[in-house]
C-alpha cells in the first residue's frame, strides 16, 4: 500500500509540476513568436521607408535631369537665334534691298522668342547675361540696314578702282570710286563742317564712280547724313568692332549658361 501510495503521490506531483512547465513553455513561445512578429514588422517598415526614399530620390534625379534639359535646349535655341540674326546682319548688304528689312525683322523676333525660354528657366545669373546678349542684338538689328548700305557700297566701289594703280589711274570712274571709297572710310572722323562742305563732293564721286545706281546713291547720302556709328557701320577692314562686342558678350553667356547647367536644383 505504501509503495502504491507513493506512486500516486509522486504522479499527482509530477502532474502539478508539468502543468507550470507547460504553460511556462506557452508563455516563452508566444513571447518568442510575438518578439519575431515585431521584427519582422520592424523590418518591413524599414525596408517600406527605404524604398519610399529610393523612390523620392529617383523621382528627384528625374526631374533635375528633364529640368537640365529643358534648360539645355533653351539656351541652344537661344544661341541659334542669335547666331543667325548675326549671320544675316553680316550678309545682309549682299541681299537685296526689297528684302532686308523683312529677313532682319524675322530674325530679330526669333531672338526675343527664344529669349522668352531662357528667361522662364533661366536662374539669375543666366538671366543677366542674355539680357547683354540680347541688347547687343538691338543693337545690331538698330544698326543692320543702314550698315548694310554702307558695306553695299564700300564693296562696290573698290571693285569699280582700276585693276592697276587706283591712286594714279587716269580714269575718271576708276578715279571717283577711289575717291568715294576713301571719304566713305573716314568719314566718321571728319568735323562736322569738313562733313557739310565735302557732301556734294560726295555725291559727285558716287555718281560718277558709275559704280552704284542712282537710289544706292541716295541711301548711302541719307545715311551720310547721320554719322552716329560710323565705324560701327562700316565694319572695319581689319576688325570689326561691333562683331567683336557682341561675340564677347555670347561668350560671357554660353560660360555662365552652360556652367549652371552643373549645380541644378529642382
Amino acid at each position: 500500500m505504501q509503495l502504491e501510495e507513493a506512486v500516486a503521490a509522486t504522479s499527482a506531483l509530477t502532474a502539478f509540476i508539468t502543468v507550470p512547465v507547460t504553460l511556462l513553455a506557452a508563455h516563452w513561445t508566444r513571447r518568442s513568436a510575438d518578439r519575431a512578429a515585431d521584427a519582422t514588422v520592424l523590418v518591413g517598415l524599414d525596408q517600406s521607408q527605404a524604398a519610399v526614399v529610393a523612390a523620392q530620390l529617383q523621382e528627384r534625379a528625374g526631374r533635375e535631369q528633364a529640368w537640365e534639359s529643358a534648360r539645355r535646349a533653351a539656351y541652344t535655341e537661344f544661341l541659334s537665334a542669335v547666331d543667325v540674326l548675326v549671320r544675316i546682319v553680316t550678309e545682309l548688304a549682299d541681299v537685296p534691298v526689297a528684302s532686308r528689312r523683312e529677313l532682319l525683322d524675322q530674325k530679330a523676333t526669333a531672338v526675343v522668342e527664344a529669349r522668352a525660354g531662357v528667361a522662364v528657366l533661366g536662374p539669375p545669373e543666366v538671366l543677366s547675361q542674355v539680357e547683354a546678349v540680347v541688347k547687343q542684338c538691338a543693337k545690331l538689328e538698330k544698326l543692320a540696314l543702314r550698315r548694310a548700305v554702307l558695306r553695299s557700297a564700300i564693296s562696290a566701289l573698290g571693285s569699280a578702282w582700276c585693276p592697276r594703280n587706283a591712286e594714279w589711274c587716269q580714269d575718271p570712274h576708276h578715279t571717283s570710286a577711289f575717291v568715294a571709297w576713301e571719304l566713305l572710310a573716314e568719314w566718321g572722323r571728319l568735323e562736322d563742317e569738313e562733313r557739310w562742305e565735302k557732301l556734294d563732293h560726295l555725291e559727285f564721286v558716287l555718281q560718277e564712280s558709275h559704280a552704284l545706281d542712282p537710289e544706292q546713291v541716295r541711301q548711302v547720302l541719307d545715311v551720310a547724313n547721320s554719322v552716329a556709328h560710323w565705324d560701327e557701320m562700316i565694319g572695319g577692314f581689319v576688325r570689326d568692332p561691333l562683331l567683336e562686342r557682341f561675340q564677347a558678350v555670347r561668350d560671357e553667356f554660353v560660360r555662365v549658361a552652360y556652367g549652371s547647367l552643373d549645380g541644378l536644383v529642382a
